[in-house]
């Protein structure tokens, strides 16, 4: 056989095995769009076939993934190079960019790069999902959103850490935004109402360090999740938002806090309520911290049908509370799930009874309580009182799982389970867990993103 023949049959056997180029356009984009673009860009050199296939696909960018192949190889500041690759590929693809996250342009030099990706991304049509990272040193040298961004109208999730807003907005803004986080991005006047109230699909909002009123009203009929870590914080109002499910927060120590949630009929996950709150208002129910225990929770005809909702609670700084935990866990009659989160130096000297435990009747939360987890335990008589408590009157608890401070040897183990009587708990299913804080940090989910950079 001469050997143009012998090519032509290799050929043909090569296009016979290979499965995959025949199947359609669409088909192959999709299973493109699965890969890191790095992979992706790469197949562009496995036949003319798949030359320019990667560059009409969706495109999912986050610039934290680029970098050099080798990374010993001297390309120069690693920003400069991510930020260099990033050019490359928007000027390489030409279709539609669903993904992106910019976060190696911090100086205001690199500015106006950010803003050509950020409204060539918007001018394809097609983003969804877009975080924008400004990290720049010098104060008023922030990243400011460029006016289409916001009037973008197939976003549906945006998270901005340190960047403005323009001064002059728009009439209408993310019409069909679903979640929005903000950190470190301030908000003069009005502007976070301004956006809530233009936002009407929003479901999500996620508010970390920012500059903010005194007191805050919020107003969103859609949203069922709010997030808030703050500063200098006094008071948060939530009039209308009856769809409302989770409620995270967690202020700072040198303030007094209220929190007011005029409609909880939906809320299921609430957190962390700490020492500091002057008084807490959940639908018809009021919890003031500063009556006597007798008088603390006042009720209303609806109590019952307000918070047996709620199915999830965080508590922070346990041992200030002292009393107020009894006090406010009879307040949630279908809790399911506990945390608490200490901190390092607290112990049972908070605690002005040390018998507190022992005095409490049985509550109807006990009846459905499946989880509890300690953050911060180190087996001081307060925790080891509570722990005994749940474990004797929790009939339908699971697991208690332990984040230790500190290692526990066998042998302080095995005392600790003695001392909460766990060979007479109420659960026969009951998983009591002991393991180190550090190497555990998903057993405090979806708390996390409330405590690091504590």
């Amino acid at each position: 056989m001469s050997s143009p023949t012998r090519k032509r049959w290799a050929e043909r056997e090569e296009l016979e095995l290979d499965l995959i180029s025949p199947l359609p356009d669409c088909v192959l984009s999709s299973m493109l769009s699965l890969l890191p673009i790095k992979d992706a860009v790469r197949t562009s050199v496995l036949s003319s076939r798949w030359r320019h296939l990667w560059k009409a696909t969706p495109l999912h960018l986050d610039d934290v993934f680029l970098g050099p192949d080798n990374p010993d190889r001297d390309v120069g500041p690693w920003g400069h190079w991510t930020r260099q690759a990033v050019t490359s590929i928007f000027a390489s693809h030409h279709g539609p960019v669903e993904t992106l996250c910019l976060s190696r342009f911090d100086e205001s030099a690199f500015h106006p790069e950010m803003n050509l990706f950020v409204e060539s991304a918007v001018q394809r049509g097609s983003i969804r999902q877009l975080t924008l990272v400004s990290k720049s040193s010098v104060p008023f040298s922030s990243y400011q959103l460029p006016l289409s961004l916001l009037n973008c109208d197939s976003l549906h999730h945006l998270s901005l850490y340190r960047c403005w807003f323009p001064q002059a907005l728009p009439p209408s803004m993310f019409p069909n935004l679903k979640e929005l986080r903000l950190s470190g991005v301030p908000l003069p006047n009005d502007l976070l109402r301004i956006l809530l109230s233009e936002c009407q699909s929003l479901e999500t909002l996620n508010v970390v360090y920012n500059s903010l009123d005194p007191v805050l009203s919020i107003s969103s009929p859609r949203l069922r999740k709010l997030v808030f870590k703050l500063l200098y914080f006094k008071e948060l109002i939530i009039k209308d938002a009856p769809n409302l499910e989770s409620l995270m927060f967690n202020f700072d120590d040198y303030t007094t806090k209220k929190v007011k949630v005029l409609d909880a009929a939906k809320l299921q996950l609430l957190g962390f309520i700490d020492a500091e709150f002057q008084a807490l208002q959940l639908g018809g129910t009021f919890f003031d911290r500063q009556k006597t225990p007798s008088t603390r929770v006042a009720e209303t005809p609806c109590r019952m049908k307000m918070l047996s909702s709620v199915k999830t609670l965080a508590i922070t700084k346990a041992h200030y509370l002292g009393k107020t935990i009894p006090d406010l866990l009879r307040c949630l009659p279908c809790l399911e799930n506990l945390y608490i989160m200490k901190y390092s130096g607290e112990g049972s000297r908070y605690y002005s009874d040390k018998d507190i435990w022992d005095d409490q009747r049985y509550f109807s939360f006990l009846d459905h309580l499946k989880s509890v987890t300690i953050k911060g335990f180190s087996s001081d008589q307060s925790d080891v009182e509570m722990l005994r408590y749940l474990i004797l009157h929790g009939k339908v608890l699971k697991k208690v799982t332990l984040l230790c401070s500190i290692y526990m040897s066998q042998n302080l183990v095995e005392n600790i389970r003695r001392q909460v009587c766990i060979e007479e708990r109420a659960s026969s299913d009951l998983e009591l867990v002991f393991c180190l804080e550090m190497e555990n940090v998903d057993h405090f989910s979806p708390w996390n993103e409330l405590i690091k950079q504590l």
